[in-house]
């Protein structure tokens, strides 16, 4: 993938992680121009079809999760980030960001849960998680590949 699609994938989910840690919820406006966004610049530079792959790799991947807790795992908005995210990675750096995301979700609960200061069923926004997956993913990418 290009640096553009990566820049606007990181730009977007990080914008959502702002937005979603205070609200609560990641705007459809927001996670539809940082997509459509990724997936313009990615057609501009001849990178549509690894673009679309990412895109349906980690959106599909949270799509599943959605389904199967029936939304209580984590909220359509998150899903609809991961198009972003897939398509300004590409699928391998994509699912490395997903994979870190919810490696630093789980800690991050699990020091929540044994602080006391968080029950099993509180909800915590993911979009952090997600963009913080995305910037290491990013970084292990420039670093690695």
């Amino acid at each position: 993938m290009t640096n553009a699609c990566l820049a606007i994938a990181i730009a977007g989910s990080s914008a959502a992680a702002i937005v979603d840690a205070r609200t609560g919820l990641i705007p459809d406006r927001l996670s539809g121009c940082a997509a459509g966004g990724t997936l313009v610049v990615a057609g501009l530079t001849g990178t549509l079809a690894p673009a679309a792959a990412g895109a349906a790799a980690v959106a599909g991947s949270l799509l599943l999760l959605f389904v199967a807790t029936r939304g209580r795992g984590l909220g359509f908005g998150d899903v609809k980030l991961g198009v972003t995210i897939g398509a300004g990675c590409g699928a391998a750096t994509g699912m490395l960001a997903l994979g870190a995301a919810f490696v630093c979700g789980a800690l991050y609960a699990v020091a929540l849960l044994v602080s006391g200061r968080a029950r099993p069923q509180d909800a915590i926004p993911f979009a952090p998680f997600l963009a913080a997956g995305t910037l290491a993913a990013a970084a292990v990418r420039h670093l690695v590949w």
